[in-house]
């Protein structure tokens, strides 16, 4: 288990602006117009039995790469063997929110931003249902009365948000989007980061401001990299703790806690200690 220590990871940090445009969208038996309500939606994640969603990418599982794209909105896991059956796996669910969206676990790279702009447009062109690259929104009464899915039609959000993850050579892919969101999200925080292409951060690492990390370098688990670090080349550092002003190099850190100020290494090694 992590140290304790007084700064809190946030949950569900990692947030990515997206697209700011209309998009056009097919109408059915158009009702009023009304602003997306979060706490009226149900978001039900769909999980093939052959779909790798247990695998680790950038330090989450693929199926909670996508719970946490669409965090904020009650969810439930439904598992599928036949995933053209989408009325009949969504339709029990009805009875539960105004919106049933539907999403699947294959697909990791869905961005929030993209959750939320599917909504809006959904309720701002007041639709009883839209058919994504990989997914389904529906109002709730349109789901309980409908015996199939006509529409072909096919509204598109986002670059890759539904990029299909099933094989190996695409979860190689997917780790290498999802890592440079990462880095992304840490530069636009102030990180200084050298040889981007060798270094490696997990989703839920914390780093402060005015931090400098040098090329090969993986940060993993939930640690915590305070501000003015030097996180010099060759170091795993895995759930622990640097606080500000250490310096830290070819070294190997566990659950452990580097001190204010402190210096690691060359060839360190700390497991479940303190310096």
């Amino acid at each position: 288990m992590i140290l304790e220590r007084e700064t809190e990871t946030l949950e569900n940090q990692i947030g990515f602006d997206f697209l700011d445009e209309k998009i056009e969208t097919e109408t059915f038996e158009l009702k009023e117009k009304v602003e997306w309500d979060a706490s009226k939606t149900l978001v039900l994640v769909l999980d093939g039995k052959e779909t790798n969603s247990s695998f680790y990418i950038c330090g989450k599982k693929m199926i909670d790469w996508v719970r946490l794209a669409t965090s904020g909105c009650d969810q439930e896991v439904v598992t599928y063997e036949d995933e053209e059956d989408v009325l009949n796996l969504a339709r029990p669910y009805a009875e539960r929110a105004d919106y049933i969206a539907v999403f699947y676990s294959d697909t990791p790279l869905l961005q929030k931003a993209t959750f939320l702009e599917i909504m809006n447009n959904f309720c701002a062109n007041a639709l009883n249902f839209m058919k994504l690259p990989r997914g389904y929104v529906f109002q709730s009464e349109f789901l309980k009365n409908s015996k199939m899915l006509l529409s072909s039609n096919v509204q598109e959000f986002g670059d890759n948000d539904f990029f299909v993850v099933d094989n190996a050579q695409k979860i190689s892919l997917a780790f290498k989007i999802l890592n440079s969101r990462i880095l992304s999200y840490h530069k636009d925080n102030g990180v200084v980061i050298f040889g981007e292409d060798t270094i490696f951060i997990d989703a839920d690492v914390e780093i402060e401001g005015g931090t400098v990390i040098y090329p090969n370098n993986f940060i993993k688990g939930q640690s915590y990299i305070g501000k003015g670090v030097i996180i010099e080349s060759g170091n795993y550092i895995i759930d622990s703790i640097v606080l500000d002003g250490a310096f830290v190099c070819q070294s190997y850190i566990e659950n452990g806690k580097v001190g204010q100020d402190k210096t690691v290494g060359p060839f360190g090694r700390i497991i479940k200690g303190t310096v």
